[in-house]
């Protein structure tokens, strides 16, 4: 009897299979190691954020946005000043604090500077999907800055 070159309907299962439990056992992995990434990055950006803020606030003895205002960047491109769309936003804080915030990384970025006696602003950073950044399933980094170059950073 001749055999015939190729693989029998039995081998090509048992490969499926074994590709399979393989897929299934690294998808719980897949998502830490996305959860590290993004967090890594919002951590990263918090920082670039607050450095421009300071380096403004030497140049104009105040923080951006204006006091009271808000500018919310999101992950698909929509940008509001104050709640309202405005397309420049990303290009008046590159302006400003020279620093380009990433659309379509899946993080939302608020930035607000907060009128007060000493003034200070906030970066708030989240997922969009309410997803945890960090190991410890917090969602939100927020960063303060007051007027004294003090930052304090916080986990949500």
């Amino acid at each position: 009897m001749r055999r015939r070159a190729g693989f029998t309907i039995l081998e090509l299962l048992v490969v499926v299979a074994i590709l399979g439990i393989l897929a299934a056992t690294a998808m719980p992995l897949l998502n830490i190691y996305q959860q590290r990434a993004y967090g890594s990055e919002a951590a990263l950006m918090i920082k670039k954020i607050l450095d421009g803020q300071i380096m403004y606030f030497l140049d104009n003895e105040k923080f951006f946005p204006d006091p009271g205002d808000i500018i919310e960047i999101y992950h698909d491109g929509t940008q509001k000043f104050n709640g309202v769309d405005d397309p420049t936003v990303i290009q008046d804080t590159l302006d400003a604090l020279k620093i380009k915030i990433p659309v379509g990384h899946f993080l939302d970025f608020r930035i607000t500077n907060i009128p007060g006696v000493p003034p200070f602003c906030q970066v708030v950073i989240n997922h969009h999907r309410n997803f945890a950044l960090f190991k410890n399933g917090k969602k939100s980094i927020i960063g303060d800055l007051d007027s004294t170059g003090k930052i304090d950073i916080s986990y949500l």
